[in-house]
């Protein structure tokens, strides 16, 4: 078919005219001075004649202005190239995906974890109020197994003062986001003690290959029980340096958070031993508890400055506020809620000690002590302050030889110190301000040790320091939960044997933890076998980054409160 005729339009046209435009003659107000004489110089050109390099008449620039027919200027549009911003948009966003897949896939990927088998180090979906009596921030886990929340929520003990209080009317929080590093395996072997997700070896259909985090502790090849709360490799204590001991430390006491009665009753009072050289009475005096001039809110105050043989010294002992009684430090994990009993929990002998120490005066023989025991043995440390030049470091046992001895070292008195003390897994460390001032000092294995009440002392001679930051942290206690490198019911240990490209995971929260103890598999003859041994193929990457912890936020909104989830940025951290 025929398309159908359209109408033509014409423009109109001018009888003979010509389309490019004629300059007009130039007059004196066209010429650059209107006083110069109307006679061009010599050299110069004729008047109405174009400038050097300038375009023809009837030419046009682009963006210039052009003289039309009447000889008034008329602009012409500037010719711009086309910047494709689509298309520009378009390949930008390409490479950001791109760069993403190969992050993601390759180098880094983000993992929620929803449970809390590594708490309190890496914390799962939880409740999290401040204590009522002295504000401690209390994180409780949900409960497990689909259990009931207002009964798990309802009696909650503060793990810093022993307050029992309610969580039922809390909101829930997601737990922490972790940036997990997927390609560190392939240029290393896996190390003991650190972070590492993997695939769940549990042959069971809901678990098996799902990504785990627990903590490395048994090598390939090594044969692994676990004792006293303690693992063994090859019947050798496995021991951890002071960067493993901060990693797996839980805590016990932070003086920073105090009572309204204050932490006086936690600390008892050593007499005064005005001159050493008396003799020692026949009835030792009885300890009495800490006054206020001791015992100032989170501040204690070690005041030994009367003369150079002045001493004081103060013993922590773990005092129940609401019983008027000690207790024995126990394996309890708060994350996990009251227990039905606390006596039927393992006691806990591996303790850390750190502190921040002001000096505020001295004399030339000036001391400070600390004192920690694993029910077993007691190690003290005693450190020079003042001139460094003739300090002197000594850690000793109450009887025997000095285990370490150190010159040149001595504690600051023009600045904070920064003190952390820890004697676990049957090593002793003592770092001052970041520096090790001796190295380890190993004890030998012992089974047996007793509950401990009492577990640290710190005192002064012949100074006064002031005691900031004082924390107390207990070990990871590994209980006997599982059938894989754990005693069986008369105790007898039963060791495990990993290949040569297994390793033994564990969980910081050894009492609500899946991990290596009981993963169990059948034979091809159908019997139930150990599958305690994770191969190395099976790990994903080792986390270095919790970059989304949070915590509940409250806003008031139309009269109403409303609460939300931000980030914590007090446990914004990065993981070794």
């Amino acid at each position: 078919m025929d398309s159908p005729d359209l109408p033509s339009i014409e423009l109109p046209r001018t009888e003979g005219a010509d389309l490019r435009a004629t300059p007009r003659p130039p007059t004196a107000s066209d010429r650059p001075n209107a006083s110069a004489p109307a006679f061009p110089r010599p050299g110069s050109p004729e008047p109405g004649s174009p400038e050097p390099g300038s375009p023809e008449p009837g030419s046009a620039e682009p963006g210039l202005a052009e003289p039309g027919p009447s000889g008034s200027p008329v602009a012409t549009a500037p010719v711009a190239a086309n910047p494709q911003p689509v298309r520009t948009y378009l390949n930008f966003a390409v490479l950001v995906v791109c760069a993403f897949v190969f992050v993601r896939v390759v180098l880094v990927e983000p993992f929620g974890v929803p449970t809390g088998s590594m708490a309190p180090a890496i914390l799962g979906n939880h409740r999290n109020a401040p204590c009522p009596r002295c504000g401690y921030p209390v994180r409780v886990g949900l409960p497990s197994g689909g259990g009931n929340a207002a009964d798990h929520f309802s009696h909650i003990a503060c793990p810093n003062c022993g307050k029992r209080f309610s969580l039922v009317g809390e909101p829930d929080v997601t737990g922490d986001r972790l940036f997990v590093d997927k390609h560190v395996y392939s240029l290393r072997k896996p190390r003991r003690w650190e972070m590492a997700v993997f695939h769940c070896p549990d042959p069971d259909p809901r678990e098996y290959r799902r990504p785990y985090i627990k903590r490395v502790v048994g090598l390939p090849g090594e044969s692994i029980t676990i004792r006293d709360g303690d693992v063994y490799a090859d019947g050798e204590l496995l021991r951890k340096d002071a960067a493993a001991v901060e990693q797996t430390r839980i805590p016990v006491l932070d003086l920073s958070y105090y009572p309204d009665c204050g932490w006086g009753m936690r600390f008892l009072v050593e007499p005064r031993e005005v001159d050493p050289r008396l003799p020692a009475p026949a009835v030792q005096p009885r300890l009495s508890p800490a006054s206020s001039s001791v015992v100032k809110g989170g501040l204690l105050v070690l005041d030994a400055s009367n003369n150079p043989q002045d001493r004081i010294q103060l013993v922590y002992r773990q005092w129940n506020f609401d019983e008027d009684r000690e207790d024995v430090i126990r394996a309890w994990n708060s994350y996990d809620g009251v227990p039905r009993s606390f006596g039927q929990l393992p006691p806990v002998h591996d303790f850390s000690l750190s502190c921040e120490l002001e000096v505020m005066a001295l004399s030339q023989a000036a001391l400070f002590t600390c004192g920690l025991t694993d029910g077993l043995d007691t190690v003290t440390a005693e450190v020079s302050v003042g001139n460094r030049a003739e300090g002197l470091a000594v850690l000793s046992r109450p009887t025997g030889e000095p285990l370490a001895t150190v010159r040149g070292v001595a504690l600051d008195p023009e600045r904070t110190n920064y003190v952390v003390f820890s004697f676990v897994d049957r090593r002793v460390t003592l770092l001052v301000n970041g520096r090790e001032l001796f190295p380890a000092v190993d004890l030998p294995a012992a089974d047996g040790r007793g509950e401990v009440r009492r577990p640290f002392t710190l005192g002064a001679r012949g100074c006064k320091l002031l005691v900031r930051e004082l924390k107390l942290f207990r070990d990871t206690y590994y209980t006997q939960d599982g059938r894989n490198g754990v005693g069986d019911r008369n105790g007898v240990p039963r060791p495990v044997r990993l290949g040569a490209d297994e390793y033994f995971l564990l969980g910081d929260n050894s009492g609500n933890s899946q991990d290596s103890r009981v993963w169990r598999k059948r034979d091809t003859a159908g019997h139930e076998v150990s599958a305690a041994g994770v191969p190395e193929a099976w790990f994903i990457g080792k986390p270095f980054l919790v970059h989304q912890p949070l915590r509940p936020g409250r806003v008031m909104i139309g009269g109403r409160e409303r609460t939300f989830q931000t980030l914590d940025w007090s446990r914004l951290r990065w993981l070794h």
